[in-house]
């Protein structure tokens, strides 16, 4: 596969359709491809754009992926609510996306982002 791909966006419908097809619960992430090179870790955006900087906490942690591997996926960042619990945030997310990388390292230290692939 060359970099950049095309991904598959969701879109709305009024009725499901009937076949083979997966689904999956909407997550409010950043789309993410990961790939997982010989030698590193980079993440496309879904407009082909390279944001790995952007999500450093990601490309550190998809190094334990073997050579290889090219997930599609949600970059989703969790925050904590005044109760102890967390939710997923994509306001977090957006605020990471639309930061420099040095912004973008400050925020993962506040909010670490995990990685959901889509499944199949």
């Amino acid at each position: 596969m060359e970099w950049p791909v095309d991904v598959a966006l969701a879109r709305p419908v009024t009725q499901l359709p009937t076949g083979p097809w997966a689904y999956e619960i909407k997550v409010d992430g950043h789309r993410t491809v990961l790939w997982r090179t010989e030698d590193s870790v980079r993440l496309q955006s879904r407009t082909g754009r390279d944001v790995t900087a952007l999500w450093m906490d990601l490309a550190v942690a998809a190094t334990s992926l073997p050579p290889g591997v090219i997930l599609d996926g949600e970059a989703v960042v969790y925050v904590a609510d005044d109760d102890g619990s967390a939710r997923i945030s994509f306001e977090a997310a957006q605020s990471r996306a639309l930061s420099g990388p040095r912004r973008a390292r400050k925020l993962a230290d506040r909010h670490p982002t995990l990685y959901r692939p889509a499944t199949k």
